[in-house]
Order: structure tokens, then C-alpha cells, then sequence
């Protein structure tokens, strides 16, 4: 309903508006036509009465003129109304006034001047025709009132002539009138369409602001479910996810990046090549604790271990939980001498320390360490991927395992200096294979 009832004050408005920017330019055929009517009846009609006439037709055009302006100045959307109003009385009295020319030539003989002027006021209708019919109520009010008087005195002449043209512009009228309805039903439907169009617009504009902030708001959860479903909700660490759907093919990026091109040994020194160091711990007889003491101590246990781990690494290397007691450490632009070393100060770490369980019960534990350097190639460091370092990796934990726990295992390649291609490519497609032939070694 509401929408219905603002459809029509806005077709209103519309309507009005249009019709003053026709009435503004449309008011001059007025001064034109009183101009020509007192050229032509100068000498047929007392002067007095023509310049009297004339002087208050144009008076009151200047009046509608300033009426145009206040309206201009003060129109609002809650007084149209008023404004409707005003300009009505307006147009019924510029029909009175023009009409009132009508009144010359009651009991005269001249009819060839009556008939002129019969013209003059049907060119006044058909003109208010074309500029007036967005609004019917006023085009009425003038188009009646500037064609009622004088067709009014030919009927009271009497004559044959006479009552043959008040017929004939009764006639006239109506045509008129007939073509102002259809224009206005016309002009109505399209100024309909035009607030439909503009409110389906707005609509639709507003949808899609309002979309827009959804799909910001969907991708800054986005942005928050993935790091929290990257995160170990336990620890705070990365877990296995950011692990191998972010960092993994990140790192061979840059591995890739950093030695591509680099077939001169010498554009880097061979005693310092930096690259990845990755170190996959085991916390040893974890299963032990919890079954002792509980899984809550347990978990107390792996924050007190995961806090070591980021205590002794730098704030650059990533850290990930990627199962229930195994890390995966990756240190980041590191030298190979020093990946041994630090893994051994991680295993001496844990081996001192006390970890605090529930009632104020301390525990002790030791961890296994499996170490590997990458790239693993010196010369083709693209040659053996992430997923293989990190099989190796698991490889060398489990040998540590294997050999008493509480000790850290490297994996290293005898042919790491090897230029050969082929031997590369060889190892790196049955890595079972080089580890049974001493290609590929576990030191500890």
C-alpha cells in the first residue's frame, strides 16, 4: 500500500513539474497572440477597451512568471498539493482573461473579426493541448475557460454562420479534450514505469551493497576459519594443514627460485649453502603418560614441550603439531652444520626438564629426533621434492626409534656433491632402494 501511495504523489510531482517547465516556456504565445488581437482590432474595437485588456493579459503573465519563480524556490515534496492548487486558480484565470476578448463583439456585426478571433482561441486551446495534458485538471481549467465565452457569444448571435462555428468548436473540443485524456494516460503509464524502474534500481542497488558487505564479511570469516583450521587448537602451533597445504609448496618455490640457473658452483660458497632445515620430533613413551596420569596431563605435557620448542627456535621458523605427540620443526635459511646442533640442544632441552602435570605432579620424558637438510642436492636441489624430505625425515625418527629412543638421527646422501642427473633422478624415484645401497644414510 505504502508503495502504491508513493507511486502516485510521485507521478503528482512529476507531473507538476513538467507542467511548469511547459508553462514557462508557453506563457509568450499568450503576449504574441494579445498583441496580434489589439494589431487586428485596433481599428474595429474602442482602444480604451483593447489596451486595457491587453495590459492585463501581460500583466498577469508576469505574475504567473513570478508565481513560477517562488514556486521554483519554495516547491517541496510535502506541498505539492498547495503548489497544484495554486497554479490551477492561475490557469482559470489566464482562460478568463484571454477568453474575455469574446466579450467585443456582443451585439456587432462584424463577424468576419468574431470568426478571427473564434481561430485565435482554438489555436489557444490546441496549443494548451501540447504543453498542458500531463495534467488534465489543468489543462481544463484553462482550455475551458478561454474557449467558453466566446463560443458562448456566437450561440447568443444566433445566426446560421454563427451557430455552425460554436458547433463546429464544441466539435473541436472535444477532440481536444479526447487527445489530452489518451496523452495524459500515456504520459501517466510512462512515468509509472520510470519510478518502478528507478525503485527496482534502488532495490537492486541496495541488494547489491548489501551483498557486497556479506561477501566481505564471508571472506573475512574465510580468512579467520582458515587460520584457525591451520592452527593446533591445543598448542597454538601450526598443525599438518598449514603445514602441507601452505608451507610445502612454498618452500619448494623458494628452493626452486633461490638455485635456478645456478649451474656455476662458484656463484655461492661452498662451505655456507643455506636452505630448509626440517626436523620431525617424537615425544618417546608418551603413550605412558597419558595412560599414568591422564589425557588432561598429557595435554599439559604438550604445551610445556610445544613452549620449549618456541623458546629455542627463532621467531621465523615454523613449528607444527602435525599428529598427536609429533612435531614438525622447519627451520628457515639455515646453514646444514648447524641442523645437527640444534636438534641436539632440543633432545638435551627436554631430557632436562620437568614437566608439570595435574596434582601438582612432575613428570620427565625424552624425545627422538629425525633431521635432513634441504635441498638435499647441492648441484640440483629440484630434483627430489618436499614430500620425499619429509618421507626421510619420518625415516630417520623411525630409526631413532628403532635405537633406543632419546637420540637424533640425520639423514645425508653420499652423492649429495654429484653433478650427474640421471644418478639424481635414479635415487630420488626408489628412495628404498638408495637407503639399501648406502646412497642415501642415517647418522646418529
Amino acid at each position: 500500500m505504502t508503495t502504491d501511495v508513493d507511486r502516485e504523489i510521485y507521478v503528482e510531482i512529476e507531473r507538476t513539474k513538467i507542467l511548469v517547465k511547459n508553462l514557462f516556456t508557453s506563457m509568450p504565445s499568450t503576449l504574441i497572440n494579445s498583441i496580434i488581437l489589439v494589431i487586428v482590432l485596433w481599428d474595429i474595437i474602442p482602444k480604451p477597451h483593447l489596451v486595457i485588456w491587453c495590459l492585463t493579459n501581460i500583466s498577469f503573465v508576469l505574475v504567473r512568471y513570478v508565481v513560477i519563480g517562488f514556486y521554483r524556490r519554495g516547491f517541496r515534496q510535502d506541498n505539492y498539493r498547495l503548489w497544484q492548487r495554486v497554479l490551477r486558480l492561475s490557469f482559470i484565470i489566464a482562460g478568463l482573461l484571454f477568453g474575455s476578448a469574446g466579450l467585443f463583439f456582443i451585439n456587432t456585426d462584424q463577424l468576419a473579426y468574431m470568426i478571427f478571433l473564434y481561430f485565435i482561441m482554438g489555436g489557444m486551446v490546441a496549443g494548451s493541448l501540447g504543453s498542458y495534458h500531463n495534467n488534465l485538471s489543468m489543462f481544463f481549467s484553462y482550455s475551458i475557460t478561454v474557449f467558453f465565452i466566446p463560443t458562448l457569444i456566437l450561440f447568443t448571435l444566433g445566426t446560421e454562420i454563427t451557430n455552425a462555428m460554436a458547433i463546429l468548436g464544441l466539435i473541436f473540443f472535444t477532440l481536444m479534450s479526447v487527445n489530452a485524456k489518451r496523452m495524459n494516460t500515456d504520459l501517466r503509464v510512462f512515468l509509472v514505469l520510470r519510478y518502478d524502474n528507478d525503485l527496482l534500481i534502488e532495490q537492486l542497488n541496495r541488494e547489491k551493497l548489501h551483498t557486497e558487505t556479506l561477501n566481505q564479511e564471508l571472506v573475512m570469516k574465510n580468512k579467520a576459519l582458515q587460520r584457525i583450521s591451520r592452527i593446533d587448537a591445543l598448542t597454538g602451533l601450526k598443525n599438518r594443514h598449514y603445514l602441507f597445504d601452505v608451507l610445502k609448496p612454498r618452500v619448494e618455490n623458494e628452493i626452486n627460485s633461490l638455485w635456478m640457473g645456478k649451474t656455476d658452483l662458484n656463484k655461492r660458497k661452498q662451505s655456507k649453502l643455506s636452505g630448509y632445515g626440517v626436523i620431525s620430533i617424537d615425544l618417546d613413551h608418551f603413550k605412558k603418560v597419558n595412560d599414568t596420569y591422564g589425557h588432561d596431563s598429557g595435554d599439559m605435557v604438550l604445551k610445556q614441550f610445544s613452549q620449549i620448542l618456541c623458546e629455542t627456535v627463532r621467531q621465523d621458523d615454523v613449528i607444527s603439531r602435525v599428529g598427536g605427540e609429533e612435531f614438525i620443526i622447519i627451520l628457515k635459511d639455515t646453514e646444514e652444520t648447524n641442523l645437527s646442533i640444534l636438534a641436539e640442544k632440543i633432545r638435551l632441552h627436554v631430557e632436562n626438564s620437568i614437566f608439570q602435570v595435574t596434582d601438582n605432579r612432575e613428570v620427565r620424558i625424552t624425545c627422538s629426533l629425525g633431521v635432513i637438510f634441504y635441498p638435499f642436492f647441492k648441484h640440483h636441489p629440484g630434483d627430489i621434492g618436499v614430500k620425499h624430505v619429509f618421507y626421510l625425515v619420518d625415516k630417520a625418527l623411525y630409526i631413532a626409534k628403532e635405537n633406543g629412543r632419546n637420540l637424533v638421527v640425520k639423514v645425508v646422501c653420499s652423492e649429495r656433491d654429484s653433478r650427474d642427473e640421471n644418478l639424481l633422478k635414479s635415487i630420488t624415484q626408489d628412495l628404498n632402494k638408495a637407503i639399501d645401497t648406502g646412497q642415501i644414510l642415517f647418522e646418529f
